[in-house]
């Protein structure tokens, strides 16, 4: 379990990491992408987009160094991660059901209409913070082995990439 749990902070860590430097890169699109969210519940919660952004993108960052920082930080960090996920997934699915235009810069640039596809790039990140923090919760296990951690780290790696990327890879197979 140490390992699946090594996995998935480092994983979320990467995806949560580039996502927050992304949209500090780009604020001016994530401000965008929660004026976008904003509008929906009301002409009075616009003004709070910029604000908005600014604090997605500090939480994100503060948990993925919480999830990479010392034993201490690891549970708060995946509570953090569990809550983000979640939340992300609910907006997908809120935007998919109510048929927002709004596009989704979540890792900096816009890319597609936030829908479905989104609701199937989140899933998989919100069972991994689950996951995390069920295994964190089984108490310490033994050191892992370096070799593992090597695998661990290049598994969360491929993660994070292929998440960070997930809109380019599926219009790669979208019919035309």
């Amino acid at each position: 379990m140490i390992y699946a749990v090594l996995t998935a902070r480092l994983a979320l860590a990467g995806v949560l990491l580039v996502s927050a430097i992304a949209k500090a890169r780009s604020f001016e699109d994530a401000r965008a992408m929660t004026d976008g969210l904003l509008r929906r519940v009301g002409p009075g919660a616009r003004r709070l987009a910029r604000p908005a952004a600014a604090a997605l993108i500090a939480a994100e960052g503060v948990t993925g160094l919480a999830l990479l920082g010392p034993g201490e930080t690891v549970r708060p960090g995946l509570v953090a991660a569990v809550a983000l996920t979640a939340g992300f997934t609910a907006v997908a699915v809120v935007a998919t059901v109510s048929r927002a235009e709004v596009s989704c810069a979540c890792f900096g640039r816009p890319t597609a209409r936030l829908g479905r596809r989104h609701i199937v790039r989140n899933t998989p990140l919100l069972g991994l913070a689950v996951l995390g923090l069920a295994g964190a919760g089984a108490g310490p296990g033994a050191s892992p082995a370096p070799p593992a951690v090597v695998l661990c780290a290049v598994t969360a790696a491929v993660i994070t990439v292929v998440t960070a990327f997930f809109d380019d890879i599926a219009d790669l197979f979208a019919t035309p």
